[in-house]
């Protein structure tokens, strides 16, 4: 038994040197491959490269094999610095960009000359994928600070890719066509989907889990895409945080959104609560973020804060604006004639006018107003302390709070009672640490530890009083739906 562990072992070991050769990247990193060839284009060998993260001041180099190709692989997504030199050229300097999941390509064309010779070149991230067979589609910071969206979250994007399109409603995405209850969603390497109810985490209402401002970047992976990423049939949802640098960064923001300066929902009949059938729905959504270094090229930081506040109260009404108008109850000459009126039919049933008018009233009052609003705070604190050259540690935490009473029925006017809205309350926090290591070119690890919590209640009747746009809390009266996963 000793000697079978021991030969499981050293496989294992085995498998795990080879597959971090073979791997090109993972989903938290991307990286940088190419060939350096001289003026003729024959290769050259044993040159070497050195590859900067221009925000950190970190470094890693590599030297050019046989045929005179490179591969630098496990690089935080960033700005680089790409240093090449050989014996008889003169110096090779290039700046480019590194993606998650994605390797960047740098074909390096050395000059002959001395010391005192050098060439510099700027290279973009890749647009097209010409290193394996993954659809994939890269969305970056200029995308997510520069396009409009509605509500901040930032994974709507998503919806820019081919392929891909909304499945029903509550923000779900398809895939070629697939379920949107099959894909799966990453943020900084770790899990971020619940098991209840199959979907991204904190569920589709609130208008997001992370805060746009504390993402970097994400990848959409449509089909194809390698082992790493797995567990879905639909797509894969590749999320990175903001990390901060040797120099202070930092961003605010406020969105104002008022919706007596848009039209009218033809939908919604005018009434005593809103006699312009124009109901009220003011949206803030302010915060902002900030990093920088704590030690300089060692220890960094990153914090982000996103508070969103809604009031949209809502109207309980019937399909039809006739609907609750009052019946007059009146015995016709003959039961058994054609074309009576509402009236004369519950005269016929013997139905009175006192009954009518109670029913007419029960309904009247399950309808009109319902105070409703949606408050959502967002925070997000991380650490990146570059331990050595080799070394690299990461601790992210991610908090959420939804509170709504009254928000599992998101639409202007809805044909349910006042009491029967139903309440939404989502709590996240999630904790993700990580270690990358580089022992050698070829040997590279990846170690991820995630804790989670994800608690989602939905409660089943909504607290019918104006208290509702004022109180801290309420006690709910049935619960619905919960889950919990970590």
């Amino acid at each position: 038994m000793t000697k079978n562990f021991f030969k499981g072992f050293f496989a294992m070991i085995a498998m795990i040197t080879l597959s971090a050769a073979a791997f090109a990247q993972s989903t938290t990193t991307g990286g940088i491959n190419g060939k350096v060839v001289d003026p003729q284009g024959a290769v050259v060998n044993g040159a070497s490269i050195t590859v900067t993260n221009v925000g950190k001041n970190t470094s890693t180099t590599v030297t050019t094999a046989n045929d005179g190709a490179f591969r630098v692989t496990n690089l935080e997504p960033g700005n680089y610095r790409v240093e090449t030199t050989a014996t008889g050229f003169g110096k090779h300097t290039a700046e480019v960009v590194v993606e998650v999941g994605s390797l960047t390509p740098l074909d390096v064309n050395l000059a002959v000359g001395g010391v005192g010779g050098e060439v510099t070149v700027t290279a973009e991230a890749p647009v097209i994928n010409n290193n394996d067979a993954t659809n994939a589609t890269g969305i970056n910071q200029t995308s997510i600070n520069e396009l409009p969206i509605n509500g901040r979250r930032a994974s709507a994007f998503v919806l820019l890719t081919p392929g891909v399109a909304p499945d029903g409603g509550f923000g779900l995405i398809s895939f070629r066509g697939i379920s949107g209850l099959l894909n799966n969603s990453t943020v900084d390497g770790g899990d971020d989907n619940q098991a209840f109810f199959s979907e991204a985490r904190g569920r589709t209402r609130i208008s997001s889990s992370i805060s746009a401002d504390a993402i970097r970047e994400f990848q959409v992976n449509t089909s194809n895409y390698s082992a790493e990423f797995g567990r879905a049939a639909g797509g894969v949802v590749n999320t990175v945080t903001k990390s901060g640098t040797n120099e202070f960064h930092g961003s605010a923001f406020w969105f104002y959104r008022d919706n007596k300066y848009g039209a009218r929902n033809p939908r919604i009949f005018p009434s005593a609560t809103i006699p312009d059938g124009k109901p009220e729905d003011v949206r803030h959504q302010y915060g902002g973020s900030i990093g920088g270094p704590i030690v300089k090229d060692s220890l960094f930081f990153f914090f982000s804060f996103d508070q969103q506040k809604r009031k949209f109260p809502a109207s309980a009404q019937t399909g039809l604006s006739t609907f609750l108008n009052p019946i007059t109850v009146s015995a016709p000459a003959n039961c058994s004639a054609t074309n009576l009126t509402a009236g004369q039919v519950l005269s016929c049933r013997g139905i009175t006018q006192a009954q009518t008018n109670a029913a007419l009233e029960y309904l009247t009052n399950r309808t009109g107003f319902v105070p409703r609003r949606g408050d959502q705070t967002l925070i997000l604190p991380k650490i990146d302390w570059v331990i050595n050259d080799k070394h690299t540690f990461t601790a992210v935490y991610n908090r959420m709070r939804w509170d709504s009473p009254g928000g599992v029925q998101t639409a202007a006017t809805v044909n349910r009672g006042r009491t029967s809205f139903g309440s939404d309350i989502v709590q996240l926090d999630s904790y993700n640490f990580r270690l990358n290591s580089s022992f050698s070119p070829t040997f590279l690890n990846e170690a991820r530890v995630q804790w989670s919590r994800d608690l989602e209640q939905q409660i089943a009747e909504t607290p019918d009083s104006d208290e509702l746009l004022g109180a801290d809390g309420y006690s709910p009266s049935a619960q619905v739906g919960s889950s919990s996963d970590g």
